[in-house]
């Protein structure tokens, strides 16, 4: 009985709470994506080419302030094309992100790979990284990176359109 009447306390709580934070979370679709020719990556421009949509869920404070964002990239596939020789490649790109900013302005981001960086999170290093694994990070109020952490693996994917 008493199990019972916390459930019910915890999900009356979470029906009030969500209401009093914050209003409607915004949802955006997007079939498509644009081009993006990244220039100062690689020792050559390259052209990004993502084939699939993106769906953008951004949460919102009661005046209406970013809280959090969550993005996902369902089926898909980046390619991206030297060009200055034409040469391309394609990489599954369905990973996720997630951003959360505090009341300061500092924040904290993650992203789930499959998919590309730019530059290199945890070194900086120039390139198109593509991450398999999760990449946190977090920043202080002026956007600068405090600190920045891979699990799983970062290749640099310039050399192959090299």
């Amino acid at each position: 009985m008493r199990r019972g009447l916390l459930l019910l306390s915890a999900l009356v709580a979470l029906a009030i709470v969500p209401a009093a934070v914050g209003t409607k979370p915004l949802r955006e679709v997007h079939s498509s994506q644009p081009d993006v020719v990244v220039a100062d990556q690689c020792a050559f421009p390259v052209l990004g080419h993502i084939n699939g949509g993106e769906i953008i869920t951004t949460f919102f404070d009661r005046t209406g302030n970013p809280l959090r964002q969550i993005g996902v990239f369902p089926g898909n596939t980046l390619t991206l094309t030297n060009l200055d020789t034409g040469k391309s490649i394609s990489v599954v790109s369905t990973g996720a992100f997630h951003g959360q900013l505090n009341p300061d302005g500092s924040g904290s981001f993650s992203s789930t790979g499959p998919g590309p960086v730019v530059p290199n999170p945890v070194t900086g290093e120039p390139g198109i990284w593509y991450l398999r694994g999760r990449l946190s990070a977090s920043f202080d109020a002026e956007g600068n990176e405090s600190s920045a952490n891979v699990v799983g693996n970062l290749i640099n994917l310039c050399p192959a359109l090299a």
